[in-house]
């Protein structure tokens, strides 16, 4: 049985970082609420299996992202880079705790994107990834992410996948940075065929040869493994919890702080994000080729 992703996945890397560039990113925040709006809405939440945390009680802790943003604002944190393959998500889980509820998972696998990418990469990416790559929605993959570091990894009471970091905001950016890099070495691994059968100096109709371009897709693979995040440490983390129920606590709360949101804030946060995609800029220009 095949089913439908139900979202336009690009098929070729060269279509998907046309899709999801930071070169249209609006850092002008004084104009339009919707930023704001969108990050009040977000919270993290700790009561899923494999990702609860050692605290008292039987309560429902959660953080919101606006309280772990505005932090790292007031920090002036700056990102810096981390392998993907050191980040646990939600949606890691089911590799890593027997027993995870897997009810919002299917277990039919559609078929990959295109001829080259490999099989079982794809099949522990749609695993991993499902609601991310299920989603519609556009989005910047450099935008960094927001993670929480792991004091003495393996140590399971952070993350599920006993990981060096738990991340708490930026799932679907990072599940689509993983589908770039699946992209990616499917198209290495079919100019390497492509290789064996001609040549390394056959050159295609751009005038490119094949192991130029091979020399090409190595570096998209170097740069695309690590990306650039916002860490903060898990006491801090620990500290923004909350155990109120945020079915009734939630929506009243985001009321209040779109009051506490000024234009100052607003400038100041701008300014921030600023240096942030600044940094991303200059690790992307000075990373290893």
């Amino acid at each position: 049985k095949e089913v439908d992703t139900g979202t336009a996945l690009p098929e070729s890397s060269a279509d998907f970082l046309e899709s999801f560039s930071c070169n249209d990113l609006d850092l002008n925040f004084e104009q339009d609420d919707s930023f704001f709006r969108w990050v009040l809405s977000g919270r993290h939440t700790t009561w899923q299996p494999g990702w609860e945390l050692s605290m008292k009680g039987d309560d429902k802790y959660y953080a919101r992202v606006y309280d772990m943003l505005n932090w790292a604002r007031g920090e002036n944190l700056l990102p810096v880079a981390v392998n993907v393959s050191s980040i646990c998500h939600k949606g890691m889980e089911t590799q890593y705790t027997n027993g995870i509820d897997q009810i919002e998972h299917s277990n039919v696998i559609p078929p990959t994107p295109n001829q080259y990418m490999p099989t079982e990469i794809w099949s522990n990416l749609w695993n991993t990834c499902q609601k991310q790559l299920l989603s519609t929605r556009q989005s910047c993959i450099d935008i960094p992410g927001l993670l929480v570091s792991n004091p003495v990894p393996p140590w399971n009471v952070n993350n599920p996948c006993h990981l060096e970091y738990r991340m708490v905001d930026g799932a679907h950016r990072i599940c689509l940075r993983k589908y770039l890099l699946a992209l990616l070495l499917g198209e290495l691994a079919e100019l390497e065929e492509l290789e064996k059968l001609v040549g390394g100096e056959t050159c295609n109709c751009s005038g490119t040869s094949i192991y130029e371009q091979m020399q090409e897709k190595q570096i998209l693979i170097n740069q695309t493994t690590y990306g650039l995040y916002l860490v903060m440490n898990h006491t801090t983390f620990q500290s923004m919890l909350m155990s109120s129920d945020p079915h009734t606590s939630w929506a009243k709360s985001k009321q209040h702080l779109m009051r506490d949101i000024t234009t100052d804030l607003k400038v100041d946060w701008g300014k921030w994000m600023g240096r942030v995609m600044d940094r991303v800029r200059i690790s992307k220009e000075q990373s290893p080729k």
